[in-house]
């Protein structure tokens, strides 16, 4: 997990050879803030957190990352779904007509 497209305007990070650096950087999982916008297959220098500041936003992302791995988000959660369920039906009543004849009234006609 990489948090990507960081950027520094200098006085935050130095580079393996004490030189301070300028520039966008990502911050890996497990290897910290690194050089470039993005992360590589390619080598890349490591960046060392010059200040307190650096240093403790390192760690929070570090950490959110983590925490993130290790609760996979939902849209990646290989779940079944759920079976469909076809919606009851009632049974439609429909107006009946009696037998009798007469459509009013209370009774038969005698």
């Amino acid at each position: 997990m990489v948090r990507t497209q960081l950027y520094t305007s200098g006085g935050e990070f130095k580079r393996p050879n004490g030189s301070d650096y300028v520039g966008a950087y990502h911050v890996h999982v497990s290897q910290g803030a690194m050089v470039g916008g993005f992360h590589k297959t390619e080598s890349h220098d490591k960046l060392t957190p010059s200040t307190n500041a650096a240093r403790s936003l390192v760690q929070r992302i570090m950490s959110e990352l983590s925490a993130s791995q290790a609760t996979p988000s939902r849209a990646r959660r290989a779940t079944t779904p759920p079976p469909r369920r076809t919606p009851r039906r009632t049974p439609r009543m429909t107006p009946t007509r009696s037998s009798g004849g007469s459509s009013g009234g209370s009774g038969g006609g005698y």
